[in-house]
């Protein structure tokens, strides 16, 4: 197997594994989503105590902020992903055009 062949196999299943983890992030149920956020907004309607609604506001923080963390990670994984494909695929070109000069 060539280094070529072996960085083309790499490169592509690389990107296969970029899309298969991109579907993950897909709201597919956007109803089930929707309907969720109402039921959750009718609850907080319905709270007459003013600390029950500070530790729902809290936790919905902390939910956010572990949300925001994991897509900060999710994104830094796939922008690793993405630099690797473009010295994959920038090795590969230079090294077509100077077998086509050759």
């Amino acid at each position: 197997m060539t280094v070529k062949t072996f960085l083309f196999i790499l490169s592509l299943g690389l990107l296969v594994w970029l899309f298969i983890d991109s579907t993950y992030q897909l709201d597919i149920a956007a109803t089930k989503n929707n309907g969720l956020t109402s039921m959750k907004k009718q609850e907080v309607d319905e709270m007459q105590n003013l600390d029950s609604v500070k530790t729902y506001a809290k936790s919905t923080l902390d939910i956010i902020r572990k949300n925001t963390r994991t897509n900060s990670a999710i994104a830094t994984k796939r922008i690793w992903l993405i630099l690797i494909l473009l010295v994959i695929q920038l090795f590969l070109w230079t090294k077509r055009t100077r077998t086509l000069k050759s």
